[in-house]
């Protein structure tokens, strides 16, 4: 235990150790505009959120820190992060279906994989993801 940083010092130190990939899954709002710009310093290359909602942003979807982010790296839009449970379930209820794991499995996986051939198509770069696949998504919805 004499070996144990304290939370102020850790925090201090912890955004710019470097990572390629960066998965804020434990909290929400935890983010800073300053922390994104520190981990991209460092080699930052991905972000993909958890079940909850990473950036320190009022708004719930896409706030000027996640905007921010993913203008600047590839930010995994957490709809599509964290959609396997929620097609597990639609896949289940769906009369007929093959209910063995690896049907379920390669249908979360297909849907998974179409859309981000869908969000590749329309936008080829490595940053704006999570703006272009939002896009997608609200163009279905009319």
């Amino acid at each position: 235990m004499q070996d144990l940083l304290p939370f102020d010092e850790v925090n201090a130190r912890i955004w710019d150790l470097g990572a390629e990939v960066f998965l804020p899954c434990a909290a929400s709002r935890l983010v800073t505009r300053d922390q994104v710009d520190r981990m991209c310093a460092n080699g930052l290359e991905v972000i993909s959120s958890g079940a909850n909602v990473p950036f320190a942003d009022p708004q719930i979807f896409y706030g000027p820190i996640a905007e921010h982010a993913d203008g600047r790296v590839a930010v995994i839009p957490d709809f599509l992060a964290n959609c396997g449970m929620a097609r597990v379930f639609a896949y289940c209820m769906q009369p007929g279906n093959d209910l063995g794991d690896s049907a379920i499995f390669q249908d979360v996986s297909t849907l998974i994989e179409e859309t981000l051939r869908r969000t590749h198509a329309k936008n080829d770069t490595r940053t704006h993801l999570t703006r272009t696949a939002f896009e997608i998504a609200l163009a279905q919805l009319n």
